[in-house]
C-alpha cells in the first residue's frame, strides 16, 4: 500500500508490522523520521538485530538475497535496511528488490530509504513490488494550507502554542522546509513554554536566528552571494550543527536547479516553474539562477554530493566540510574546482 507520512505513522501504530517498507521523498525530515519511528517500533516487536546495506556503484545486489536468507546467529528477527543513492538502484538493483518482495521471510524486516525518486522510478516494477508486499510512503513537498497545519500540529505535540497569526508567519518564513520549521519549532519551545506564542514573538526570534538557520544558506549560494552563503556555512558549523541536514539542504536545491536549467535550455523553464509550489519570490530567483547555470557543473556537483553522502554515512574517507563548501560555492555558480581552492580557507 502507499501511504502519506502522516497516515505512516498512524499505520504502525495501529497494525502489524508488514515484512517490506519503502520510505522515500523530496522531505528529508518527514523520510528521517518516518525511517526512526520504524525503527522503534521493529525494536518494540522483537526485531532486535539490525544490519545496514549500502547500495554504492559496484554494490553486489546478491547481498541483499543473502542477507534475507541467512539466520541471525543472535535473535529470531531482523532488521535489514537498505539505503540507495540519488542514482536508484539500477537494473541488477530492481530485478534485486523486486525478487526479495515476492519472497519476503517472516522474520526479517526489509527497509529500504530512498531520496527523492523520479517519476519513472515511482512507476517502476521494484517500487510497485515494494508497495505490494508492504508500504511505500513517499514524502511530497508540502503545499502552503497543509505546511500551516503541519506546523501548528508540529508546535502543539511540542508543547508550543502558537496563534493563527504566528502560524502562518512561521509557515510563511520557512518556505516550506520542513526541517527549518522543525528546528524553530524546538527553539521557540525552549524560549517560551507554557506561553501562547504570537506573530510579534515570531518575528523578533527570527530576526536574531534566521540568518543562520540551514534553509537560509542554499537560497544566498542560488543568489550567488557566495560570501554570505560561506559565512552562514562557517556559523552552523561553530553552532554545531550536524553536516548531514545541510548536506540534504544543498542537494535538494543543487537538484532543483540542475532540473530548471535543463528546462530553460529546452525552452521549458516558465512551465517547469510553474508546477513547483514556492514562494514567487523564491521562483524568481530559481529561474534567474537556472538562465546562468551550467547542467554539467551542476551534474558535477550532484556526483560529489554522492560521495559527500557516503562520507557522513562513514563509509567513504574525506573531510566533510570541505565537500559543503564546494557545494555551496558551486551553488552559488563557482565551478568545483576552483572551491577546492577556497575551501582551504574554511578550516
Amino acid at each position: 500500500m502507499e501511504l502519506r507520512p502522516d497516515q505512516f505513522q498512524r499505520q504502525i501504530e495501529t497494525q502489524p508490522l508488514a515484512r517490506c517498507y519503502l520510505l522515500a521523498g523530496d522531505e528529508p525530515l518527514q523520510v528521517l523520521e518516518a525511517a526512526d519511528a520504524l525503527r522503534a517500533a521493529a525494536r518494540h516487536q522483537g526485531f532486535d538485530e539490525r544490519e545496514v546495506l549500502h547500495a554504492e556503484p559496484g554494490f553486489d545486489w546478491g547481498q541483499l538475497a543473502s542477507a534475507g536468507a541467512s539466520l541471525s546467529l543472535f535473535s529470531e528477527k531482523r532488521l535489514l535496511e537498505l539505503h540507495l543513492t540519488d542514482k536508484g538502484p539500477g537494473k541488477p538493483g530492481s530485478a534485486a528488490i523486486s525478487d526479495y518482495a515476492k519472497n519476503a521471510p517472516d522474520t526479517t524486516l526489509l527497509l529500504i530509504v530512498a531520496t527523492p525518486l523520479a517519476a519513472s522510478a515511482r512507476k517502476s516494477a521494484w517500487y510497485k513490488a515494494m508497495s505490494k508486499a508492504g508500504v511505500a510512503m513517499y514524502a511530497w513537498p508540502l503545499p502552503g494550507a497543509r505546511m500551516a497545519q503541519w506546523v501548528e500540529q508540529r508546535a502543539r505535540a511540542n508543547g508550543l502554542a502558537l496563534d493563527r497569526d504566528a502560524v502562518a508567519l512561521l509557515a510563511e518564513q520557512t518556505e516550506g522546509n520542513l526541517l527549518a520549521a522543525a528546528q524553530e519549532i524546538d527553539r521557540l519551545a525552549l524560549l517560551h513554554p507554557n506561553e501562547t506564542i504570537g506573530a510579534a514573538e515570531i518575528a523578533a526570534a527570527a530576526s536574531d536566528h534566521s540568518r543562520f538557520g540551514i534553509f537560509d544558506l542554499p537560497a544566498k549560494a542560488l543568489a550567488g552571494d557566495s560570501v554570505s552563503a560561506l559565512k552562514t556555512l562557517a556559523k552552523l558549523r561553530a553552532e554545531g550543527v550536524d553536516a548531514v541536514p545541510i548536506t540534504w539542504a544543498l542537494v535538494r536545491e543543487i537538484r532543483m536547479l540542475y532540473q530548471a536549467a535543463l528546462a530553460a535550455r529546452a525552452n521549458r523553464l516558465d512551465a517547469m516553474l510553474g508546477k513547483i509550489f514556492m514562494p514567487p519570490a523564491r521562483k524568481r530567483q530559481l529561474g534567474e539562477a537556472a538562465t546562468r547555470a551550467d547542467p554539467n557543473m551542476l551534474a558535477e556537483l550532484l556526483r560529489r554530493a554522492s560521495k559527500l553522502d557516503q562520507i557522513n554515512k562513514g563509509a567513504a574517507v574525506g573531510r566533510a566540510w570541505d565537500e559543503l563548501v564546494t557545494l555551496t560555492l558551486g551553488l552559488a555558480g563557482q565551478p568545483p574546482r576552483a572551491s577546492c581552492l577556497v575551501s582551504n580557507r574554511f578550516q
